[in-house]
């Protein structure tokens, strides 16, 4: 496994860290006073969401990984879908704990 820092690949990478920027947002949600939820174990899960939606998005966009030493072969479609997943479970997540509080 290696990661590439090419133009484009830093572009996509910048590219999606502004979706979550925009769409989900850098601060946790608000807990109410009144709330039973514990605001410090909701702000630990929306940066555990975070992080997961990062890895995602490196996943998806810096990593190389070559196999094989004759024909090889590259297994970055692979890495594209599991950063996909990634984002979308955490996207999924992150609305959930929105809705919750």
């Amino acid at each position: 496994m290696e990661f590439n820092f090419s133009l484009s690949r830093i572009l996509l990478f910048a590219a999606l860290a502004a979706s979550f920027a925009v769409f989900i947002g850098f601060t946790p949600p608000a807990v109410p006073a009144d709330s039973m939820l514990d605001p410090r174990r909701v702000s630990k899960a929306w940066s555990y969401c975070a992080l997961l939606y990062l890895g995602g998005a490196v996943s998806a966009s810096l990593i190389d990984h070559y196999v094989g030493t004759l024909d090889r072969s590259n297994l970055r479609l692979l890495y594209m879908l599991l950063g996909a997943a990634l984002m979308i479970g955490s996207s999924l997540w992150l609305r959930g704990l929105s809705q919750a509080v």
